[in-house]
């Protein structure tokens, strides 16, 4: 049997011009990924999921997916389909679909004002969740594809500057004073640098977090999975308030969404935080939070749509 992604990407279009642009991609990317958690968080987010899916779910995941209906078999491929929306986006167009922008002046109210068209995470979410659930994925996408989209996007909506932004793109107009690894800026900081510096496997670092959570009671457990996307999105805008714009001292600029760091203010374009080790020590267990947060919540959502 192909590969997932292989497959998919036969069915959708031809495989070698969705190859030779994934290739021209990275290349012109430089050496770090361009995606939200990069790798490690989404698969993370993916396989605590697989751990927490009822019978129903497991099932129709294995059908889905086209693999056995047991529990490694199950997490490898949703980890593996939990990339597939960031590796194809330059050709399916749905790069808008991965975040939403807050400013850090905005109320949650003003959320659906944030997302014109539906053309943000939180709407993406609900959209796909629905989809699923009722077993009619818009004619653009297959199953398979619209799962890969909610495990993506709920993985997304965890990572906090996807959903805020301070006239910076979401953290990424901030060039940091010295790299964290790959991260050169503070949005991939918070992709993958900081968890790129634990220096642990997806699989190791998701059976951390399931330790964790079986230590957790059932009450706490719940409080974590309640709320819906919305609720997840301002969380996350409150995070990156706190621990990102005010302990790296950013300064907070007019409610205004430039199409690229050419236009940002340059207040924040000629920012270069500084990143030190206890800064990062200190991220690690926020960033291990919403993993776990976001593990949950996506096993819940897969539950009640499968």
């Amino acid at each position: 049997m192909k590969p997932y992604w292989v497959r998919s990407a036969i069915r959708s279009d031809s495989f070698l011009k969705r190859l030779v642009c994934l290739l021209l991609t990275a290349c012109l990317l430089g050496p770090y990924p361009a995606w939200g958690w990069w790798e490690t968080g989404h698969r993370v987010v993916a396989r605590i999921a697989a751990g927490h899916l009822s019978p129903a779910a497991r099932t129709r995941i294995a059908r889905i997916l086209e693999v056995p209906n047991t529990p490694e078999a199950i997490a490898d491929a949703l980890a593996q389909a939990s990339t597939w929306p960031d590796e194809t986006k330059a050709q399916t167009k749905t790069g808008d679909w991965q975040f939403i922008d807050l400013a850090i002046q905005d109320r949650k109210s003003d959320i659906p004002e944030r997302c014109p068209h539906d053309d943000c995470v939180t709407a993406r979410v609900g959209l796909f969740a629905a989809e699923l659930k009722a077993h009619t994925p818009d004619a653009r996408w297959s199953e398979r594809e619209a799962l890969s989209y909610l495990v993506h996007f709920v993985g997304d909506i965890h990572q906090p500057l996807h959903d805020t932004s301070d006239a910076d793109l979401g953290g990424n107009c901030e060039r940091l004073t010295e790299t964290v690894g790959e991260a050169k800026n503070v949005h991939a900081l918070w992709d993958g640098g900081i968890i790129n510096s634990m220096d642990v496997s997806d699989r190791t670092l998701t059976a951390s977090l399931l330790q964790d959570i079986r230590e957790m009671s059932r009450s706490a457990r719940r409080r974590i999975e309640a709320g819906d996307q919305d609720d997840w999105a301002w969380e996350g805008h409150q995070l990156a308030i706190e621990d990102i714009y005010g302990k790296l001292h950013i300064p907070v600029e007019p409610v205004v969404f430039p199409k690229s760091c050419a236009q940002a203010p340059a207040a924040v374009a000629d920012f270069h935080p500084v990143v030190d080790g206890l800064y990062i020590d200190s991220m690690k267990p926020v960033i291990r939070t919403q993993l776990t947060k976001g593990g949950l919540r996506l096993a819940r959502l897969l539950n009640e749509s499968l």
